[in-house]
């Protein structure tokens, strides 16, 4: 029988990590990323692009805010803080929702949400108003941060996943340039005390044009896995590893490797012996 052809049940990461080797013994060393899971990389990356942008646009929007709402200086500070104190306890404390929800729900829902905040930042009519959209649109940010890493995470080949996470959390900079252009922009164009609102508001299409664009990835196939749902999960993952000509041929997930379930490690976990080391050198930075 054609051992090419032969479907044999392997794990997620294994399918992920597998070089294709097409009939005519063509062969890669290394598993190149597929169009799907470009696609699922640039819409992590699209996220800290527009966390970026918003960030920095800000920095540029404050003094004509501050003039609009007539802010004193301790508001002033509220504005310049609201969305990273937003950002601070979304990142925190919401991360689990990735487990509980799934990659795609959470990837779809906190841009979504970010879009109505963003909407209400630029129609904001008084100080209160403006201010917890601000945090709001941290809120939603700051649950891109697990989001992207997992996501991205769970959909690239071991080989380059590190490179890709990094990559993708990189263009919070590149927003941070492309934000205060958009801002400089702006009072070229119209250097009135109410530019501040097409600062935010230029952002609102792009927005929503990556909703849609999240809208059409797969689930990640590790979540429905684990979820138990492993039909599902082969068809996620068929769709994530779609090529031309097709590689593989057929998957067949490994139901031997699912854990039993077991007690949630709670947020002292990683101050454990066994993750001290890793905690402590991923939050000093």
């Amino acid at each position: 029988m054609d051992q090419l052809t032969t479907a044999f049940a392997q794990t997620v990461q294994q399918y992920i990590d597998e070089p294709p080797i097409w009939r005519d013994g063509t062969s890669l060393r290394a598993p190149p990323m597929t169009a799907m899971q470009f696609r699922i990389w640039a819409l992590a990356a699209a996220g800290k692009l527009l966390e970026g942008i918003v960030l920095f646009a800000t920095g540029v929007a404050l003094p004509l805010v501050g003039a609009r709402f007539a802010l004193n200086h301790i508001e002033h500070g509220l504005v310049a803080s609201a969305t990273l104190f937003g950002i601070l306890i979304a990142a925190t404390a919401l991360g689990g929702f990735v487990d509980k929800y799934g990659c795609k729900k959470m990837f779809v829902v906190e841009i979504a949400i970010f879009l109505v905040f963003l909407i209400g930042v630029s129609i904001s009519s008084n100080f209160r108003t403006f201010l917890i959209c601000l945090f709001g649109m941290g809120l939603a940010l700051g649950c891109d941060y697990p989001v992207a890493h997992v996501i991205i995470s769970e959909s690239i080949p071991s080989p380059i996943r590190g490179r890709m996470v990094l990559g993708a959390f990189a263009f919070q900079s590149v927003g941070a340039i492309v934000g205060t252009l958009i801002g400089f922009s702006v009072l070229a164009y119209d250097p009135s005390l109410d530019a501040w609102r097409w600062m935010y508001a230029i952002g609102i299409v792009p927005t929503a044009f990556v909703i849609i664009l999240r809208l059409t990835i797969p689930e990640s196939p590790h979540f429905l896995f684990f979820q138990g749902r492993v039909a599902d999960a082969e068809r996620a993952l068929a769709r994530q590893l779609a090529r031309d000509p097709p590689y593989p041929p057929e998957i067949r997930l490994k139901e031997s490797v699912r854990p039993k379930e077991g007690k949630r490690a709670g947020y002292l976990s990683l101050f454990s012996r066994k993750h001290r080391r890793a905690t402590i050198l991923a939050s000093l930075p």
